[in-house]
């Protein structure tokens, strides 16, 4: 390979005057500024979710966050819960999202994975047989339950105004609040409308209405679903909806009138109609988040 001095000879050299000394950038780079902002490395492993609850506890308002928060506490393990409320935040897009001492940061399949994979503490049903049907609960719980409490929350019309609007929102100043809120409505609109053709207010509390009697049936009178001696993490799937449905506040307001409050509290009767599920769900909420 023929170099630069073999083709044009030697390159001349410059011999830089006293006061241009420093063009020469013998010390590369000449000055170093500190970080303009270096987050600081977590000393509790943090869930952020959305909080805090209606009567200003720990607890999520939030069936999806409060589902997770649940499950690492019956797997016994020791986190600290921190309010975000903006899930654009999150990796993922979405709440809840765990950040580890270690610098991880997981979102709720992730969380899952982590307590199996990593912290060795998965709470499962034992049995086979009885952990499919488990599954088939949980199934059944996050497909009608969940779509009668969406439709509560954020369909219920003096439930949106007065309840579930605030909630997420009120950190937002308006109009940006409800801007968002309509955009959460649309969502959750779509949510629903992927297994079903038209939203029928009566079929939705039915599905309901049929999946609390078989919630019921199954519990019976044992503390926790499938007789386990222990909650496990159909308890904490269950356990969040009952708690997100009689955690809400009822309406009082005289600017409405009794039958919009008796619509706004349907979802809540219907769950106050088995005396088992509303024992278990106080009895999990007094053990694990008083």
């Amino acid at each position: 390979m023929t170099t630069p001095s073999a083709r044009f000879g030697e390159l001349p050299t410059l011999d830089l005057p006293s006061f241009l000394q420093f063009l020469k950038l013998k010390n590369f780079p000449y000055i170093t500024y500190p970080s303009v902002h270096e987050p600081q490395r977590a000393i509790n492993d943090t869930l952020f979710i959305y909080g805090p609850g209606y009567d200003k506890s720990q607890t999520s308002f939030d069936v999806d966050c409060l589902k997770i928060q649940m499950y690492l506490k019956f797997c016994g393990i020791e986190f600290i819960t921190e309010d975000i409320n903006e899930p654009a935040s999150s990796p993922s897009g979405k709440l809840p999202f765990l950040a580890t001492v270690t610098g991880a940061v997981y979102d709720s399949q992730q969380i899952l994975d982590w307590v199996k994979n990593t912290m060795h503490k998965e709470k499962e049903i034992t049995p086979h047989q009885e952990r499919e049907q488990s599954k088939a609960f949980m199934a059944l719980c996050e497909s009608k339950l969940r779509s009668a409490l969406l439709f509560s929350m954020w369909l219920e019309p003096v439930n949106a105004k007065e309840i579930t609007h605030k909630a997420y929102f009120r950190h937002n100043p308006n109009p940006l609040g409800l801007v968002l809120a309509h955009q959460k409505e649309t969502d959750i609109v779509n949510q629903l409308l992927v297994d079903r053709d038209i939203l029928v207010r009566e079929e939705i509390y039915e599905d309901a209405s049929q999946t609390l009697e078989a919630l019921s049936i199954k519990l019976g009178d044992h503390d926790y679903f499938f007789n386990s001696s222990e909650p496990t993490m159909v308890d904490a799937v269950i356990f969040s909806h009952l708690h997100c449905i009689l955690s809400m506040p009822m309406i009082i307001s005289n600017q409405y009138t009794d039958e919009q409050k008796r619509q706004a509290s349907t979802l809540h009767q219907l769950v106050r109609k088995y005396d088992n599920l509303v024992n278990y769900a106080k009895r999990i909420y007094e053990q694990y988040l008083k």
